[in-house]
């Protein structure tokens, strides 16, 4: 009966090769006492088949029934496979100083001669194995350290990428410690603020920015520490005096650890845009207050003249001739009131403050009617047909809705074919009501259509120049619906004509 070895760990596993059964029952026996596994092979085909399966050692007779122990191990550390495998060669025949130096030059690891003591054998075994484990650290850490650099390198490429692309970036990006130096200054940073890195490197931010106390600085800082970042426009100063206003991100910077180690910078020039800025508002403000007083100004004469051409129609009887010259001064001064209203609501728009509204309840029906008859009054050689359909009640600003209204029937009639009738149609849906105005005639060409209701743009098909208005009104239009919450729509073929629609909450 076989004794068992003692537990362990980790026991080597040895592969004995022997052809001597009594002998290789010894070895195993020996061995197993002394901690380790054991595997046996009785020639050397099987020793090479079973070295395949990477024991720890192999301990192998160098007189075998089929191969000799030197070819064995000749074999074995030329595969790659085995050839880390520690091979101890054993013999009671072979026991010359030339059959151990053939033994040890053919690869063999330590060379014995039988008969062995226990305590020798287990003894070499061990130290070909621990000769074995430290070429394997060794190994493992050269291709540790191996990997080690390999990884440093890739960061460094990675770094000198980075700090190659801050290099060239035109934003000025400055890192500094906590308590405010400088430690990085990129080519940006220069090309904003004058000075080098060289001379920037250990300087204080304060430096940049004289028209802040040191206080102001520090107290920034340190807001940084419990927001995170800082967004803002600082004014500067340039290396030559000049001023330079910057947009500047301020973020803080931590350490794996999540300690604070700095803050880093990133500012852009923004000198030439507030100038723009400046120069655009001052330029808005002046065409506000210039179409302001000039409306203003326009408004009292232009009633005036109204009001007297109607005087004197009603005086003039049945004159014919002075009755279409006082009609045709009438239209004119309508026509530049009108165009006084467009420069106003322009004006507003432009400005982003938007077209006031003051929404009643009013009928769209009866509205459209009264709009229709002003137009239809004006325009006395065409003829305008109204179609209302559903209900027309609605909250709605009934003097823009007028305007919109006005301008697109005039649109209708400039533009449509004097002996066809322009048509209204006035329509009440479940929640939106709906105007849309049709004429017949020409289509609006495709390439006008994009920009159909931006301000100053005219269509191509203008003939009287005395009709002509200043481009203002569909862009009016646009703003008014907008206004309401609604949306306006053209529809435009040769064979349909076109159709401008007009779509507004009932009740916004």
């Amino acid at each position: 009966m076989e004794e068992t070895p003692s537990p362990q760990t980790s026991s080597p596993l040895v592969l004995i090769v022997d052809d001597d059964d009594a002998r290789r029952y010894m070895l195993a026996r020996t061995l197993r006492l002394a901690g380790f596994k054991t595997q046996e092979a009785i020639s050397g085909h099987e020793a090479l088949t079973l070295a395949q399966a990477s024991p720890d050692i192999i301990l192998m007779d160098v007189r075998l029934p089929d191969i000799q122990g030197f070819e064995v191990s000749r074999r074995l550390k030329g595969d790659p496979a085995t050839a880390s495998i520690p091979i101890i060669q054993m013999s009671a025949s072979f026991t010359s100083t030339q059959d151990k130096t053939r033994a040890l030059t053919g690869g063999a690891d330590g060379y014995l001669i039988a008969p062995v003591e226990s305590a020798e054998l287990v003894a070499t075994l061990r130290a070909a194995l621990r000769s074995r484990q430290g070429a394997r650290e060794g190994a493992r850490q050269l291709e540790s350290e191996r990997a080690a650099r390999a990884a440093l390198e890739t960061t460094n490429a990675q770094l000198l990428i980075q700090v190659g692309i801050l290099e060239n970036v035109q934003d000025s990006i400055i890192v500094s410690d906590l308590s405010g130096h400088i430690t990085y200054w990129n080519r940006g940073a220069t090309q904003i603020f004058g000075y080098t890195s060289a001379e920037m490197m250990g300087q204080t931010v304060a430096l940049l920015y004289p028209s802040q106390s040191p206080e102001e600085l520090a107290t920034g800082l340190s807001r940084i520490f419990v927001t995170g970042e800082f967004s803002g426009e600082w004014l500067g100063r340039r290396k030559d005096g000049s001023e330079v206003w910057v947009t500047v991100r301020t973020l803080l910077m931590r350490s794996n650890e999540g300690e604070p180690i700095g803050f880093i910078g990133v500012s852009r020039d923004v000198t030439e845009v507030r100038r723009l800025r400046a120069d655009a508002l001052r330029r808005a403000e002046l065409a506000q207050q210039l179409v302001g007083i000039v409306s203003h100004d326009l408004r009292s004469p232009l009633s005036a003249i109204t009001l007297a051409a109607e005087a004197c129609a009603r005086r003039a009887g049945e004159d014919v001739t002075q009755q279409r010259m006082l009609t045709r001064i009438r239209s004119s001064a309508e026509r530049m009131t009108r165009m006084v209203r467009d420069l106003l609501d322009f004006t507003q728009a432009s400005m982003g403050g938007g077209i006031p509204l003051h929404p009643q309840p009013i009928d769209l029906h009866e509205l459209a009617r009264q709009v229709v008859e002003e137009v239809q009054f004006a325009h006395p050689g065409r003829m305008i047909r109204l179609e209302c359909e559903g209900e027309g009640t609605g909250a709605l600003d009934a003097d823009r809705i007028a305007q919109v209204l006005t301008n697109l029937l005039n649109n209708a009639l400039h533009y449509g074919t004097p002996d066809i009738p322009v048509t209204l149609r006035s329509t009440g849906r479940a929640s939106t009501l709906q105007l849309s105005v049709h004429n017949l005639g020409a289509p609006i060409p495709p390439e006008d259509l994009e920009s159909l209701f931006e301000p100053m743009r005219r269509g191509a098909a203008t003939t009287d120049s005395a009709q002509r208005s200043i481009g203002l009104g569909l862009f009016i239009v646009e703003h008014l619906v907008r206004a309401h919450g609604g949306t306006v729509q053209v529809h435009s073929t040769r064979e349909e004509g076109t159709t401008f629609t007009v779509r507004v909450p009932r009740n916004p």
